[in-house]
């Protein structure tokens, strides 16, 4: 055997005698157990390799070297099939803790599905960059796997959610991801960006794309399915928003007032002309209309100005990058009751004359916890959406006192 060879097979022994549960990894595929019966070591030639299966996977490699070795951990050179060079891990799940380690692999397997819809959606582009590696700094996930194609002097952002948890994530952490490369190197033209979300969930993110702003950025929706499978689809095919308008009931407080949001709900009922000037202080309506199948991660109120213009007001207490989309999902439910004239036939804001024009949309947090991301996801809605930021003083509970109030993405003014 060769010197990287010989150091190779002393490593893994090591690494196997002082591992409890012993797995090999390979980027992008799934964590295959190290166990008797399951594994094999052998010198072919001066050649040393791996071979680990289970049930559904087989893989072999032959190994070059050692790259790392640490407690818990072996990284190996190996040389794959067509003599390409690569990389693949033996892990102890008894150290490292399965689940993390599970998760990375499904993540570290989604990326690498998610290259091959790149791939064949844009065959004519290259792939510059692709990643799966958190950086907090500016506010991008390793839940979602992000790329940057490249084809001539134009680029294109895009993003892929795995599966139904992310999916409700992936066009803010998408919008965040584009505003990054364009600032990052402007003199590069990143024309828009692609979405890849599973079907299930493509209608949601297709609803919230009609309202993004397509001079600033053109974005592409791509359906995957549990096969491996994707296509595009237009979001004008999703006319029909999933939402319902109940006859109006007496509108009540928040059941539990054991949240900050549900707290911060009641003190907003109160002072409703503190928030907004122009709202008429009652009836005020929360969680009208009603919707399935979204996530809601903040509280929702329905009041209306003195002109009879509908306003949403979406409430959070704590910092939230997704408040800006959230908001979004239930404006645009608001919206087509409103154009259809829905409120004022089932008995909401009796006496006053309704519009049925877009309504307002304010957005209501203590000033310290709007996220930094906010502005940058508000820049890419249309302007269809009148929206405004409005930032209360971190003592709340004791009274409504605004600190600063800002329209659209522009910066707070005090």
């Amino acid at each position: 055997m060769s010197n990287g060879a010989e150091e190779a097979s002393r490593a893994i022994q090591r690494f196997l005698e002082a591992s409890r549960e012993p797995v090999l990894q390979e980027p992008g595929e799934r964590l295959l157990p190290l166990t008797e019966g399951r594994y094999a070591l052998q010198t072919l030639n001066g050649r040393l390799t791996i071979e680990a299966w289970d049930d559904e996977t087989n893989l072999v490699r032959r190994i070059t070297g050692v790259k790392a070795e640490r407690p818990g951990r072996l990284e190996l050179t190996v040389e794959r099939f067509g003599k390409k060079s690569g990389v693949v891990s033996l892990l102890d799940l008894a150290r490292h803790g399965r689940e993390q380690m599970e998760r990375r692999a499904a993540r570290l397997s989604f990326r690498e599905t998610f290259r091959r819809f790149l791939r064949r959606q844009y065959p004519d582009w290259q792939i510059a960059e692709l990643s799966t590696e958190p950086d907090l700094q500016h506010s991008l996930s390793p839940s979602y796997p992000r790329a940057l194609l490249r084809r001539g002097t134009t680029a294109l952002a895009a993003i892929g959610a795995a599966g139904t948890p992310e999916a409700d994530g992936a066009l803010t952490f998408g919008l965040i991801w584009l505003d990054y490369l364009r600032r990052r190197d402007p003199r590069t033209t990143v024309e828009g960006l692609a979405i890849f979300v599973p079907l299930q969930r493509a209608k949601n993110t297709c609803l919230r794309a009609r309202y993004l702003d397509e001079g600033n950025a053109h974005f592409s929706i791509f359906a995957h399915t549990e096969d491996g499978g994707e296509a595009p689809i237009d979001p004008r095919d999703f006319g029909n928003v999933d939402t319902r308008l109940d006859v109006c009931a007496p509108s009540l407080r928040s059941a539990s007032a054991h949240t900050p949001e549900a707290r911060l709900e009641a003190m907003v009922r109160t002072e409703l002309e503190t928030i907004h000037a122009a709202l008429l202080p009652r009836p005020v309506y929360g969680q009208v209309p009603a919707f399935s199948g979204v996530d809601r991660g903040v509280l929702d109120l329905l009041a209306v100005q003195r002109d009879g213009r509908l306003a949403v007001i979406e409430l959070k207490a704590s910092e939230d990058l997704h408040l800006p989309v959230q908001a979004l999902d239930y404006w645009l439910r608001v919206k087509w009751h409103a154009e259809k004239g829905d409120f004022g036939r089932h008995g909401y804001f009796p006496g006053t004359e309704l519009r049925n024009d877009p309504p307002k949309l304010l957005l209501v947090a203590p000033a310290f916890a709007f996220h930094p991301s906010t502005e940058t996801v508000l820049r890419f809605f249309s302007a269809e959406i009148d929206v405004e930021r409005i930032g209360v003083a971190a003592s709340w509970e004791n009274g409504i006192r605004v600190m600063f109030r800002a329209r659209g993405a522009q910066s707070p003014q005090t």
